[in-house]
């Protein structure tokens, strides 16, 4: 069904009213070339608006040998303290390209991202035989 803001929604099985209409936020945490660096705050960006995290995922165009890529996501509210919005942070496994094949899937631990929130990227880990290029993450939700 829609509602006057000409968006489509759905009912899930525990009767809550959810938004189809899914935001996607593409982040590069590198460029296409140069190994990759651990490091706090690799990427940043403030949230547009506010939004419900429903999925995260990582990219590279060259894998990770020897150990996997970490990376965690962080959000800062106006006036607020940095804290991780993972339980369990996104990884791309050593030869892989995507976190979607991850033996440890990433955990979504705080997935309201106010209004105006810092969202800032952390690189733990790149690899230890040779570092991965090229990162990517991805953000999907709904405005709320």
């Amino acid at each position: 069904y829609t509602k006057s803001d000409n968006h489509l929604y759905f009912q899930d099985g525990a009767g809550v009213e959810r938004k189809v209409t899914e935001e996607v936020f593409i982040v590069s945490l590198s460029d296409e070339a140069t190994n990759l660096t651990a490091g706090v705050a690799k990427a940043s960006f403030r949230m547009p608006f506010a939004m419900t995290l429903t999925g995260v995922k990582a990219g590279t165009n060259i894998a990770p040998t020897g150990a996997p890529i970490i990376v965690d996501i962080n959000e800062t509210p106006v006036g607020g303290s940095l804290a991780t919005i993972l339980s369990t942070n996104l990884s791309i496994d050593v030869s892989e390209f995507t976190s979607e094949s991850a033996v440890a899937a990433a955990v979504i631990s705080d997935a309201a991202l106010a209004n105006d929130s810092l969202i800032t990227f952390d690189i733990d880990q790149i690899g230890s035989s040779a570092a991965g290029k090229g990162l990517k993450v991805t953000l999907y939700g709904y405005r709320v």
